[in-house]
């Protein structure tokens, strides 16, 4: 069986979603059963008889526009590379560049996607209103203003305008879509896509957690550095918690739009020495070791978040926000701590209550490494995945 994988960032180092489409793209390679090949936008244009990477575009108003315009030289590239490809299944993963024109290029063939955030449901991909509480049922005209956050009117409407067309494609064109957590596959249903279905993630083998390099009061976050992953409010809350707890440490590993600014606030709380930026790292290992705790403070509606399922794979605690897969993830009390973003002073408490507790780290690192071990088989997830190839392919 024949099966193209495309993405629309073909980045190891962009984020959860790339890192979860080549590691899917490598586990297929290695069944004997199937032919792999890729397509994908990145920043130097390459073709083989196996993959295709057209340039991607870097402007965001262009790449919005470029969504919803039809581009014919694109549309020749992708359509001359299906045919001579000829897959039995396509299986699409995000698709923020030359929307309406990749989905035109995949017309009379057999297709599946793995929905990796709720910009399936919401244009901005926050599915959460201007109060910061997320929304119960995805953008709808009763919440059309609600769903704006931080966006300007004009830029609103056009990510609203590339939302509807999206959504009416990906329903026109995909028959099965896949979804990384139980709660994103509710809402996709409640959207009426295609038969939603929950796949897991792939897990890490990593043995056993190791507890003899903690660092005690010695916090992590891991993650892109921009507003709606809630870095800002970490910052802040961290500055909050040092006031009564001036022995606490916080490492930041990540890069993003908002490295500037972060900067600046720290500089401005005066945190240089108890809050380090330490970049983008290409293995995190030896951080989550020295770590306490990890901090998950995201604002937005996350879908999974690997960076949660590899804290707890390293047995260690997370302390998460209120809102989309970490309630999920996260037993209060058991696995780690959960938060309220919207309310000031909830992440600080929580830092306070762990540093203050140690004899708790151990115990409740077991418990989500041992939750994580349950959820997730990665043997049973990818015959999952190649079932449902098989069965899309045969109709």
């Amino acid at each position: 069986m024949k099966v193209l994988l495309i993405t629309d960032n073909y980045s190891l180092s962009a984020g959860g979603a790339e890192n979860y489409f080549f590691e899917l793209k490598k586990r297929l390679e290695a069944e004997p059963t199937l032919a792999i090949f890729s397509l994908g936008f990145g920043e130097k244009p390459s073709h083989s008889p196996t993959t295709l990477i057209l340039k991607k575009i870097q402007s965001n108003i262009k790449r919005l526009l470029w969504q919803i315009v039809f581009h014919p030289l694109v549309y020749f590239r992708i359509r001359q590379f299906i045919k001579a490809v000829q897959p039995d299944v396509i299986h699409l993963h995000n698709v923020k560049q030359y929307t309406f024109t990749l989905f035109l290029a995949l017309r009379h063939y057999r297709v599946i996607q793995t929905i990796h955030d709720y910009g399936a449901v919401c244009p901005t991909a926050h599915n959460i209103h201007r109060d910061l509480r997320p929304c119960a049922t995805g953008w709808r005209r009763a919440c059309f203003w609600q769903h704006q956050v931080k966006f300007n009117r004009i830029i609103y409407l056009a990510q609203t305008c590339v939302h509807v067309l999206t959504q009416y494609l990906q329903k026109k064109f995909v028959q099965l879509c896949f979804a990384p957590s139980p709660e994103l596959v509710t809402y996709l249903t409640h959207h009426q896509f295609s038969q939603p279905h929950y796949i897991p993630p792939f897990k890490k083998n990593l043995g056993l957690p190791q507890f003899n390099l903690i660092e005690p009061n010695h916090f992590f976050f891991a993650g892109q550095l921009g507003a709606h992953k809630g870095i800002f409010q970490l910052v802040k809350e961290f500055a909050q918690a040092y006031q009564s707890r001036p022995f606490l440490k916080l490492t930041i590993a990540g890069e993003g739009a908002s490295k500037g600014k972060l900067k600046k606030l720290i500089h401005a709380l005066k945190m240089q020495k108890n809050i380090h930026l330490i970049g983008w790292q290409p293995c995190l290992n030896d951080y989550y070791q020295r770590a306490c705790a990890v901090i998950f403070p995201s604002v937005w509606m996350e879908a999974f978040g690997l960076i949660m399922m590899d804290s707890m794979l390293q047995g260690r605690p997370v302390i998460g926000s209120n809102r989309g897969s970490p309630t999920w993830l996260i037993e209060e009390g058991v696995t780690g701590l959960i938060f309220d973003p919207s309310e000031v002073g909830s992440l600080a408490k929580k830092i306070i209550w762990l540093a203050d507790h140690p004899e708790t780290i151990k115990p409740f690192g077991l418990a989500g490494y041992a939750k994580i071990q349950k959820l997730i088989d990665n043997e049973t997830t990818i015959q999952q995945i190649i079932t449902h190839y098989q069965n899309i392919a045969a109709h």
